[in-house]
């Protein structure tokens, strides 16, 4: 009798606990819908994992909120349309697409003679994988796609504890004829499931699978309106990406990414919040000129700024300003060398970066 009772309590056990698998069917498709909170994280264990494991999430507490679409390519340009749409090459026939800010577009448009708006990133859903086709601006206006030459994996589905995969994406952004101006983007992911437990956030509790991707990126920007044409590289980055999922969200209930060590964006889905104002107003919004810039640049913020960080080509903090407490600030950065550095921001619930470029 106790051995029936031990196998009774056990089975009833592992039914609660057990480890889940990810399949397409947990992966939003064209026309779903997510809303997404977005929160600072200060002090929560994000690294930590195993199987059978406890996250607890719960004290999360939303500084914005936005609605993550998964667009029909329907909605595209006519030009995107032909190019991520039913008559495309297969491997480049996109379910849907979202608006990303993988590459600088704010930045940059503030020195290009043209305008650059609402970088949107393609996705392929299969049974077997989710994949990023590559990617659309629009220039003046004008809707242009640029297929990535290495499409990258973003998931090998079905996904289970301890499975693993390597990928790689390669695009190359060339704005002629409108203008000469070209961005080379180079990124290695390697991903793994290295947990499975209970996640709790401030939605509720759920059973999921943790996926960890690792991102290595290498972006390089050709221009030829500053003196001779030449290429600049941007700052390395080193992304770590943790993500949890559980079976039928759409999407990962949430994820924490961390860059060059430092953990600088929590999100997670939750239900309308209905504080949108206050919300918005807790969020960094800066600007930063002249950019380029041969000596100083301004910097204008909504909130108050706690500290400046300038990172150059290398990873290397080349400046580093704590204590600041002001809205506004002048940098002197005529000591620096020429090239593209990294400007990062920071209030007491946000952070806010850009490219900037010493000439």
């Amino acid at each position: 009798m106790k051995a029936l009772l031990s196998v009774i309590f056990l089975s009833f056990f592992v039914g609660i606990s057990a480890q889940i698998t990810l399949t397409v069917a947990d992966f939003a498709n064209s026309g779903d819908t997510v809303r997404i909170s977005q929160a600072a994280g200060t002090g929560l264990d994000f690294a930590s994992t195993g199987s059978n494991f406890t996250w607890d999430f719960s004290s999360l507490s939303a500084t914005s909120q936005y609605l993550k679409e998964f667009n029909p390519i329907g909605f595209a340009s006519l030009l995107v349309f032909g190019t991520y749409g039913p008559v495309a090459p297969t491997n480049y026939r996109a379910s849907y697409f979202n608006p990303t800010n993988d590459l600088p577009l704010d930045q940059l448009s503030q020195f290009l003679p043209v305008s650059l708006s609402n970088l949107n990133q393609y996705t392929k859903r299969m049974t077997d994988s989710i994949t990023s086709l590559g990617y659309s601006i629009s220039v003046n206006g004008q809707g242009v796609p640029f297929k990535s030459d290495t499409i990258e994996t973003r998931y090998k589905l079905p996904l289970n504890y301890n499975d693993s995969h390597y990928s790689r994406g390669y695009t190359y952004i060339d704005l002629n004829p409108v203008i000469d101006f070209r961005i080379k983007q180079y990124r290695q992911r390697t991903t793994n499931v290295d947990g499975w437990g209970t996640v709790t956030t401030p939605k509720g509790t759920f059973q999921a699978l943790r996926v960890r991707h690792d991102i290595a990126e290498i972006d390089s920007v050709y221009q030829t309106f500053f003196g001779a044409g030449q290429w600049f590289g941007t700052p390395p980055i080193q992304r770590t990406e943790y993500e949890w999922f559980a079976n039928g969200e759409k999407e990962w209930v949430l994820k924490a990414t961390e860059t060059n060590g430092t953990v600088n964006q929590v999100e997670y889905q939750e239900d309308y919040l209905g504080l949108d104002a206050s919300l918005i107003e807790s969020t960094l919004d800066a600007s930063i000129g002249p950019n380029p810039t041969s000596g100083g640049v301004e910097i204008q913020s909504n909130a108050l700024l706690s500290s400046v960080v300038v990172v150059d080509a290398m990873g290397r903090q080349v400046l580093n300003l704590h204590g600041i407490q002001a809205f506004s600030l002048n940098l002197n950065l005529e000591n620096l060398g020429q090239g593209v550095y990294r400007l990062v921001l920071h209030s007491s619930q946000s952070s806010q970066e850009f490219q900037l470029v010493k000439w």
